[in-house]
Order: C-alpha cells, then structure tokens, then sequence
C-alpha cells in the first residue's frame, strides 16, 4: 500500500493502447490536436486508434501526432450517416478515393446489422480492407462479422462493444466458429456492465482468461463529454483490468491491439 502520495503519484502506469475511439467536427470545437495528445498523456494512453468524422480529422490528428495516433479511414458526416451508408452506391468509390490520402490502419467504425449484412456496399468495403491490408472496425451483430470473413476469410475485424448483445455466451461461439480468423473483440462502453464497481464479473473473467490473445481495451470517445472524461474511463478500465493475473492485463491493455496493428506498424517510419 502506499503511504506518501508522492511516491503513489511516481509508481508507473501500465502500457495502454486505445483501440477505439473517434475525433468529430462537434470535439473540434472543445479540444485541439495538441488537447488531444494532452488527454493522452494525462491518461497513461500510449497510442489511440481514432476514426474521423469527417474523415480527414483521423488523418490530420495522425499527421499531428504520427507516434501516438494510429488512424482509421471514417466515412460518417453526420449521425444519419450510420444508417444510411450501406445503401449508398458511391461510397466504395468514394472510400477507395480516400486510401491513397494517409497512412490508414484500418477502416470504420461500420454500424450495420443483420438485416443489411449482405449489402453489396458492405462487401466492397470488405474487399477493400483485405485488397490493402487493412483491418475493419465493425459495430454489429455477430452475423454481420461472419459475413465479413465470409466475404474474405484472411480480414482482420475488430468487433467493437463486446457485440451488440454483449453476452459470454455469445462471444466463445463466435471465438470457437472464428477459431482461424483474425477476430478481436473490444471492451469500450462495456465496462459497468462487464465490472459493476471495478469488479470484473466471474463469467467474463473466465471468457477473458480462455481467450487471452482476442480481448482489447477500448474508451469509445463517441462525444465530446466522453474526452472530457478521457482519464477517469481509462481509470476506471485499469482498475477491473488490475483483476486479471499480470500477462492477461498486459494482454488486455496493449499486446493484443499490438498485433492487431502488427501490420500497419511495421510500415510506420
């Protein structure tokens, strides 16, 4: 325990990757780039994966930041647009146009659900992220993930939320039906849920200690508010995380979004 708040305020935190989050026009208004950086920093956050709304947010913050910001090809301008794009003929073009404007790791974040997962807009941008290499950020129900690899069975997907439906039970048959595909699954906006009070639950705990290597932290910075609470949510995630025996939490915190980035990191400068 420790008894001097100085040396609390020395001990180092534990290496933690955002897999997940968001820069919007609306945060502009409240955070710069270099506010961004400092929410980081002030966080523990090695790096954050950021998707930009419009799209050139992700890019500009990367070109900022190249170190500390891993980017994602966004295509959203607006909240209607979640609903919407997969209907949208021009957009696997429009899409294709923007992979030649930055050093993207990946595309997303995609909300489409079961009754859209056989939209051929969807399936392009499947062929798109496996054409160029990269993985795909998808909010959806687990039969749209399985159309994913369906579509390209070697794709790297990062399901965000723990599913739409966010039950163990779920996620260890879509771990034993994916058991050679390249799928990780995010904790972002989960953790009440997952940890009531900072106490993971024995359910998720067992799913998290099976599948060691499929498992990444997430904050999901969906708002403004949600920056201006950056800190406390990365808190509140080491503190359930902190349950978990020493390698899991590494697990959980950085080395598995590592890998999923092995890719995109390997070609950075």
């Amino acid at each position: 325990m420790c008894l001097a708040s100085t040396s609390c305020a020395q001990r180092p935190q534990a290496p933690f990757i955002d897999a997940h989050s968001h820069y919007t026009a609306n945060d502009t208004r409240h955070f710069s780039a270099p506010d961004i950086i400092a929410k980081l920093d002030d966080a523990g956050v090695s790096r954050a994966v950021i998707s930009g709304a419009p799209w050139a947010l992700a890019r500009d913050l990367h070109a900022h930041a190249p170190q500390r910001i891993i980017p994602l090809l966004g295509f959203y301008d607006n909240f209607a647009d979640k609903s919407r794009w997969m209907h949208d003929q021009d957009l696997p073009a429009q899409v294709a146009s923007h992979l030649t404007q930055a050093p993207w790791a990946g595309i997303g974040e995609l909300h489409l659900f079961a009754h859209d997962a056989h939209s051929p807009m969807f399936a392009e941008l499947v062929q798109l992220a496996h054409t160029h290499g990269l993985m795909m950020l998808i909010h959806g129900d687990h039969e749209v993930v399985s159309r994913a690899f369906e579509l390209a069975p070697n794709l790297r997907v990062l399901w965000a939320h723990l599913g739409t439906v966010p039950e163990p039970a779920i996620i260890e048959r879509m771990l034993t039906q994916h058991a050679q595909q390249a799928l990780w699954i995010d904790t972002s906006v989960r953790d009440d849920r997952i940890a009531p009070g900072g106490v993971l639950l024995p359910e998720w705990r067992q799913l998290f200690e099976a599948h060691p290597h499929r498992f990444v932290v997430a904050i999901d910075t969906f708002s403004a508010h949600r920056w201006g609470r950056y800190t406390e949510v990365a808190n509140d995630i080491r503190r359930w995380v902190s349950t978990l025996p020493p390698a899991l939490q590494e697990r959980l915190l950085w080395r598995n979004a590592e890998a999923l980035f092995a890719p995109w990191l390997a070609r950075q400068p």
